[in-house]
């Protein structure tokens, strides 16, 4: 229940679009129970706000949001990447040269969805040798709350915002081993996004989006 109305908002549903309870209900051959604490989930990560008297809905795209997102993504994956980079073996640099000629078709063809299965992959090699699983539950919870901004601002703003080459720094810096250069090169990656969908968000009106 609550992946499939995650997956429905972050694939696109716009924003303050209601969630009347009775229609998902009905829709997924469910009672109302579960669909009230999925909503509650989906609350408490931002995807949902609930208006007095006026039900739930989309939550609306913020630029303070995602900036704040991203902001702390390079600080909590910058700390996965300063540890793990000088950590990955000569396994892990295969798996992660296999990602990225992965991450670099997806981009030639425009699949979203692979790009970031794969991108994923290219990282959590990096992460994962940090050996630090409390700090790889956080990065998967900010991970999670930044997809829905990345694939709108893609959608509507051109696949421009997707770079392979700033994965080839990251790469180069795990390779090195060197986990300074591996976190500033994340860094670098996650401002360039969150700069890309700035822009996008500067240029669209929700009004406030609350009304």
């Amino acid at each position: 229940m609550y992946e499939a109305l995650r997956d429905q908002i972050v694939h696109g549903l716009e924003p303050l679009t209601p969630l009347r309870l009775n229609e998902i209900a009905a829709s997924l051959a469910v009672s109302t129970m579960p669909v009230r604490a999925a909503l509650r989930r989906l609350e408490s990560e931002g995807l949902v706000i609930t208006l007095p008297r006026r039900g739930s809905r989309v939550a609306p795209l913020r630029a303070e949001d995602i900036e704040e997102i991203q902001t702390m993504r390079w600080r909590i994956e910058g700390l996965a990447a300063l540890r793990g980079a000088p950590k990955v073996d000569a396994a892990g640099l295969a798996r992660m040269r296999k990602s990225l000629a992965a991450i670099k078709k997806d981009i030639k063809n425009k699949d979203m969805d692979s790009y970031i299965v794969h991108l994923r992959e290219f990282e959590d090699v990096c992460y994962s040798a940090a050996e630090w699983p409390r700090l790889l539950r956080l990065v998967e919870d900010l991970r999670r709350s930044s997809e829905r901004y990345l694939r709108i601002a893609v959608a509507r703003a051109g696949d421009d915002v997707l770079s392979s080459k700033i994965w080839d720094h990251f790469y180069d810096a795990v390779e090195a081993h060197d986990g300074e250069a591996a976190e500033a090169a994340l860094r670098t990656a996650l401002m360039y996004t969150l700069e890309w969908i700035r822009k996008y968000l500067n240029e669209i009106e929700f009004g406030d989006q609350v009304r």
